[in-house]
């Protein structure tokens, strides 16, 4: 049963002003990919929209004088249609942004390769079964700097096959760096995400890591040799092997993660040479620690952050209720991901916790759409409370009934014309 009550109760008002913030869900673009001379892309030049790996890879060669170009893949990119190419290059070329349109842009068979370039995003794309060329779903290889890789989702294959049937799904060789990695759904695969090819791929690579999703994998979240790099708010969950595994040298700041289910949260492992790790805030439940002779207690250090992230940075109990609904595909409001959510406007949900029965007050500063959906811990939407094209600015409320959900914690994504946001709801 559902209703939308329109009211300009003023107490109800004065109360929503008092109520305390659910986490902050914020797309901005931060880490080391906005040092220097920052990370934009296409970002004001043309524009081109392909559904083939022939048009993709024609469009990236075409612009030789790097010109701020930007792609849009609508549908399908495949071996089949990329006939000559065993992945697609980005390859001496700058200043391009490759975006999937809405769920549609995706490669299956096929990955994307980024070598000496720089000034490249990637967004909203899901790439996976990679089984060609390097066999990454992404690849980037010095000299290449500036990358932001945002919002895709990159799986291959766990259980049921070598762990050399595919490689990795998100790695970065030789000498790269200014690279952020960001709202990234990676599942479903042996090896994750590398930086650094082996122990004498010496380079001081610079490579952030935050709000992702990382889910049935054996390890590489991230295995990081030499360099610094930052691992803030990632949600881990069925990390096999190990997680984040800092080598030869490196210094990790690992903070304010959700390890749930994970073997080896962080360790220096498989080197003849430790890495160390700056560890704050992170949370870990049923992840225990595995020593052994070649996997070791990660040694401290002293990392020293050079950018500003405290407007996105999020408590590790949040964690999962910020990122499981939010990362990957599909989550930018527009085709060109320029859509950032703000925080909540005077959300609540009661009672919480609740017994099948739960009323939602919100206000909208302006009038417009608005969705409301509820997911489980595994990201799965379980229902949908409310979903309304227009709606007059100002309080409203919805009463929400589902007596056959079982008991445990949700996930209530608020989704309006002013941002995403998420709160918190327990049903007993």
């Amino acid at each position: 049963m559902k209703k939308v009550l329109l009211t300009a109760c003023v107490a109800l008002l004065l109360a929503g002003a008092a109520r305390a913030q659910a986490p902050t869900v914020n797309f901005a673009q931060v880490g080391y990919s906005t040092l220097t001379t920052g990370t934009t892309g296409g970002a004001g030049g043309t524009a081109v929209t392909v559904s083939t790996g022939s048009a993709l890879q024609a469009a990236i060669n075409g612009n030789r004088s790097n010109a701020p170009l930007t792609i849009y893949i609508s549908g399908t990119i495949t071996p089949a249609n990329s006939p000559g190419l065993s992945k697609i290059d980005v390859k001496d070329r700058n200043n391009i942004s490759i975006i999937g349109v809405g769920t549609s842009g995706e490669f299956h068979g096929i990955g994307i390769k980024i070598w000496r370039a720089r000034n490249i995003i990637v967004q909203n794309l899901n790439i996976h079964h990679v089984n060609t060329g390097d066999k990454d779903c992404i690849s980037i290889e010095g000299p290449s700097d500036h990358i932001w890789i945002d919002h895709c989702e990159l799986h291959n294959q766990f259980q049921g096959i070598d762990q050399d049937y595919y490689d990795g799904l998100l790695d970065a060789k030789n000498n790269c760096e200014y690279i952020t990695y960001s709202w990234n759904y990676l599942h479903d695969a042996w090896k994750a995400s590398l930086c650094g090819f082996e122990d004498t791929d010496n380079y001081d690579r610079k490579i952030t890591y935050h709000h992702n999703r990382f889910e049935n994998i054996n390890s590489r979240l991230p295995l990081f040799r030499f360099g610094n790099g930052h691992v803030f708010n990632n949600y881990y969950s069925g990390v096999v092997s190990t997680a984040a595994n800092s080598r030869m040298g490196a210094c990790l700041k690992i903070e304010n993660n959700a390890f749930v289910n994970t073997r080896n949260p962080y360790v220096s492992a498989y080197s003849t040479q430790d890495g160390f790790g700056d560890i704050v805030g992170n949370q870990l439940v049923n992840s225990p620690f595995a020593y052994s002779a070649d996997t070791r207690v990660l040694r401290a250090c002293a990392a020293v952050i050079p950018y500003s992230y405290a407007q996105v940075l999020n408590n590790a109990a949040d964690v999962a209720a910020v990122v499981i609904p939010n990362a990957g595909v599909g989550h930018l409001g527009t085709v060109t991901g320029t859509a950032r959510p703000r925080e909540s406007q005077n959300f609540r949900a009661y009672p919480n916790p609740s017994q099948g029965v739960t009323s939602f007050d919100f206000v909208l500063p302006k009038g417009g759409s608005i969705s409301i959906g509820l997911y489980n811990m595994a990201g799965v939407k379980v229902a949908e409370v409310l979903n309304e094209p227009a709606l007059s600015a100002g309080l409203h409320s919805t009463t929400y009934t589902n007596p056959s959900l079982a008991a445990g914690l949700y996930f209530c994504v608020v989704k309006t014309e002013q941002g995403v946001y998420t709160h918190k709801l327990v049903l007993e």
